[in-house]
C-alpha cells in the first residue's frame, strides 16, 4: 500500500499521516512535517524525500548521545522497514536487492541525524527511522522530545 501512493501528489499527505501516528502525547511527539516528501510539482519535478530527524529537547547533550546511538542502527534499515542486527548487517545487505541508506550521520549543534538516502521515498524505512530515534531517547532518559525536520535551506 505505501508504495502505491508514491511518485503521486498524496505521497506527502499520505507520509504527514503516517509519521505523526508514531508521536507519544505528552511523550516524544513527531511533527507532521518530518521526513517530507516533496515535488512533483508543474513543472515534473521529481518527488523526493527529505532524510533528516532533528530533536527539540531540554536536554540537548542526551539527545546527542541518544543519536549517536541511533546512528549505528540507521545504517541498518532496509527500504521495507526492517533493522538487520548489526553483527549480520553486512552480510545479510549483500544478500538483498533491498536499499538502505549509504550514509549516516550526527550533527551535534541541532541536535539531527540525517541519512543519505539519494532522496529516494522509502515509507517503511521512515516510520522505522522514527521508531529507533524514539527509543534510543528513552534509553538516554528523555521522556519529552518533538521530532521535526528542518527546512531544506537550513540543511
Amino acid at each position: 500500500m505505501a508504495e502505491a501512493c508514491l511518485e503521486t501528489d498524496e505521497s506527502a499527505f499520505w507520509m504527514s499521516r503516517a509519521v505523526v501516528s508514531e508521536s507519544e502525547p505528552d511523550g516524544i511527539t513527531v511533527d507532521p512535517g518530518v521526513l517530507p516528501i516533496h515535488g512533483g510539482g508543474e513543472g515534473g519535478d521529481m518527488f523526493q524525500q527529505h532524510w533528516e530527524i532533528a530533536v527539540e529537547s531540554t536536554d540537548p547533550a542526551r539527545a546527542v548521545a541518544a543519536l549517536s546511538a541511533a546512528e549505528h542502527r540507521l545504517g541498518c534499515v532496509l527500504e521495507d522497514g526492517r533493522e538487520l542486527p548489526q553483527e549480520e548487517a553486512l552480510d545479510l545487505m549483500a544478500d538483498t536487492d533491498l536499499y538502505s541508506p549509504n550514509y549516516v550521520a550526527v550533527d551535534d549543534t541541532v541536535p539531527r541525524v540525517f541519512m543519505d538516502c539519494k532522496g529516494g521515498m522509502y515509507p517503511h524505512m521512515a516510520r522505522t527511522a522514527l521508531r529507533i530515534v524514539a527509543e534510543e531517547l528513552r534509553k538516554a532518559g528523555i521522556r519529552q522530545a518533538h521530532l521535526y525536520t528542518r527546512s531544506a535551506s537550513h540543511t
